[in-house]
């Protein structure tokens, strides 16, 4: 128990000093498990709500913007070095793009794994630049609020269940994120055996 608590002081210490650069990082790429986690540990006030939400929506606008912009003016440099290291069909964000428009940007915030492929078809499209970080903000922000007020709200359903767990909740944080990343993995993992098996059947 005494090995518990030190533990817990010092995640409560870390999370405390660099939880916001964390949240920051990791949602610049994907990161829907952390900010659930972020929103449990808001409940529990280990962290503020409407920080972590600005936090994470600069993270991915920026993220984002980074992609759709190298891709805008770099397109054929970007094409080849996606169908090199990251061996992915993008005939099907690109038949997102063509179908919604404008309406992709927010259909996409919410693909698993694709978020920034998608903002590179975004640019390969040729989208108006002030289009595109207009609606990539609202996106950003309504991702970002939707997932920690998930998160937030998940904390109250535990406490409702479970009583008081907020001595545990930097160990559920934990298991979130964790269990985010290992979904990610598998999907990971499969859909580079489909890829694999789709070179074979050629």
């Amino acid at each position: 128990m005494c090995f518990l608590k030190n533990r817990g002081g010092f995640l409560e210490e870390f999370i405390s000093r660099y939880g916001y650069a964390a949240i920051f990082i990791f949602t610049f790429f994907e990161g829907e498990s952390v900010l659930i986690a972020a929103g449990f540990l808001a409940f529990n006030g280990y962290l503020d709500t409407v920080t972590i939400i600005l936090v994470s929506a600069l993270a991915s606008y920026i993220g984002h913007g980074t992609f759709f912009l190298i891709a805008f003016f770099k397109r054929d440099a970007f094409l080849r070095l996606i169908q090199r290291f990251v061996k992915v069909n993008l005939k099907k964000l690109e038949y997102l793009v063509e179908r919604f428009g404008a309406g992709s940007i927010f259909i996409s915030q919410w693909i698993y794994g694709f978020r920034l492929l998608s903002a590179a078809v975004l640019g390969f499209s040729g989208m108006r630049r002030r289009k595109y970080f207009f609606f990539l903000l609202i996106s950003c922000l309504l991702w970002a609020a939707i997932c920690t007020i998930v998160g937030y709200f998940f904390g109250a359903t535990l406490k409702n269940i479970l009583g008081d767990v907020k001595k545990y909740s930097h160990y559920i944080a934990i298991g979130v994120v964790v269990a985010g990343f290992v979904i990610w993995f598998i999907r990971d993992l499969n859909k580079r055996r489909n890829i694999n098996s789709s070179h074979t059947e050629r």
